[in-house]
């Protein structure tokens, strides 16, 4: 039989981290909810009376306020107590979850107290005032200064010996004592606060402390943590993540695959692109991934080998983890193109594109348990890659990444200038005579976009590419406009000169 590790212990610093974040994520709810019932039932007019006759005897103690306030010492022992993220989860959901039921009684219990007005003064004052602020007003029944306390104690005790339960034990009904000595709440606030700490503390732990719920957990978590990345680097991820969790709430289960998918397939590209720095070669690290994506033996723990295993183990059908592989297989060959300074023919590059978004989309599409295919709307995924090429095209050609036809680089260099220097490029005649062609042609790419798209009504997923052809109609409208005004200039020219892509 294993010793019982200490009660208390120095977590190490990347677990100390993320259970701090968890203590002040928790910390910032009970404010949002404890607060805010207390705000709303300032509009009540009166409440019931809980107290009972003997409760009016009870001496009012100024000094037991240093033992109410104490319960934040007794919270904060959960970082040296729960040393790691897994084990703090249950006991933070079930504060959480007592905030919340305690807010519901709150405003549908509203209960009136029958203490007199208290006045203090002396060397006990700015305790007591401290802990008449920590409660806040009307918010009684039941007392969550008692359910946090008693469910301090029976966490903590669980995790020690009789020692640990009876000195935690004895915190928690001193705790509950003060809350009678300073007149903050009555007997029933007590025992109803007791009662949910017991109730909730075996719910949440038998649930919380799964493998499975918590593996789930830290899955959502890594999603949300790249999402964040994500919108830090541009804006429109923050709207993609926004679309993505909006979608996603109806369903939440069931659509884990598509937020696990567009995480894993985005950080992979973001690590390709360089812009998320990794440890040595890019390619050295995507065909390690690969092994294990074409493998299914996935022995790794980190986020995109577990966002990976996620998202191909919930796609539903070998085509579909067919196109995925593929999928990062194309996204590989810019990265070999950047280091081999590879230029591509125009339709070369088209062609390129085109299988990119055709995978893409169509993962999407499948994803979404939709009836359209991304084939059937060719049109908007060549205005996909329009807009991709021209949207990044300066981020690009600063990463090496060249995205122009090589016959515009050729014709850019004859003129004695760089193609691989935005400035050169769209200065030059040749880059700016490529950059109008490319504007007028997807202008008729999206209008016959538009006449396949109305061809597809009444199929479930056209408003999804609708959406995109929407998007991709704003960037060629106004947003590129804005960064070319040379473009409004020629808005009539739609195709090169003779004899060019």
């Amino acid at each position: 039989m294993s010793a019982r590790p200490p009660l208390l212990g120095w977590p190490r610093r990347d677990e100390l981290v993320l259970t701090g974040a968890m203590a002040l994520g928790f910390s910032l709810f009970f404010l949002l909810v404890y607060g805010g019932a207390s705000a709303v039932t300032g509009f009540y007019t009166g409440g019931v009376h809980v107290e009972l006759p003997f409760e009016r005897h009870i001496p009012f103690v100024p000094a037991w306020a240093a033992v109410y306030v104490s319960m934040d010492v007794l919270l904060l022992l959960s970082l040296l107590v729960f040393r790691t993220w897994r084990e703090m989860v249950p006991f933070v959901l079930a504060l959480c979850l007592e905030t919340v039921v305690g807010a519901a009684c709150f405003l549908v219990l509203p209960v009136e107290v029958a203490w007199p007005p208290r006045e203090v003064s002396g060397s006990w004052a700015s305790v007591f005032f401290l802990a008449d602020t920590m409660n806040l007003e009307r918010n009684y029944l039941p007392s969550l200064h008692v359910a946090f306390a008693c469910t301090a104690a029976l966490a903590y005790g669980e995790r020690g010996g009789w020692l640990a339960r009876s000195l935690f034990g004895l915190w928690a009904a001193a705790i509950a004592a003060s809350t009678l000595l300073i007149h903050e709440h009555h007997l029933a606030d007590l025992v109803a606060g007791a009662l949910l700490a017991w109730g909730t503390w075996r719910f949440v732990l038998a649930r919380a402390s799964r493998s499975d719920f918590l593996e789930t957990l830290r899955v959502e978590a890594l999603c949300a943590r790249e999402l964040y990345h994500f919108s830090r680097r541009h804006p429109r991820y923050l709207l993609i993540a926004l679309g993505l969790y909006r979608y996603s709430l109806p369903r939440w289960r069931a659509t884990r695959v598509a937020r696990t998918g567009f995480c894993f397939l985005q950080l992979v590209d973001d690590v390709l692109d360089g812009d998320r720095p990794i440890p040595g070669e890019p390619l050295a690290w995507v065909d390690a991934l690969l092994v294990q994506v074409e493998t299914g033996h996935w022995s790794g723990t980190d986020v995109a080998s577990t966002l990976g295993r996620e998202f191909l183990t919930g796609l539903e059908g070998e085509g579909a983890r067919a196109d995925a592989v593929r999928l990062v297989r194309i996204m590989r060959r810019d990265r070999e193109r950047v280091l081999h300074r590879q230029e591509l023919e125009a339709e070369a590059l088209r062609a390129h594109h085109r299988d990119t978004f055709l995978l893409s989309v169509g993962l999407m599409l499948h994803v979404a348990g939709v009836d359209v295919r991304a084939s059937d709307a060719p049109s908007l995924l060549e205005a996909f890659g329009w807009c991709s090429t021209l949207r990044d095209l300066h981020e690009d050609l600063r990463k090496g990444l060249l995205n122009v036809p090589a016959e515009v680089t050729r014709a850019v260099r004859a003129e004695g200038l760089d193609p691989l220097r935005y400035e050169d490029l769209v200065s030059s005649v040749a880059g700016r005579a490529w950059l109008v062609a490319e504007h007028g042609r997807a202008r008729a790419l999206l209008d016959q976009s538009a006449v396949e798209l109305a061809g597809l009504e009444g199929r479930s997923g056209v408003a999804l590419l609708r959406l995109f052809h929407r998007s991709i109609e704003g960037f060629w409208a106004k947003r590129l406009p804005r960064k070319l005004p040379f473009l409004r200039e020629a808005a009539g020219v739609s195709s090169w000169p003779s004899g060019a892509p």
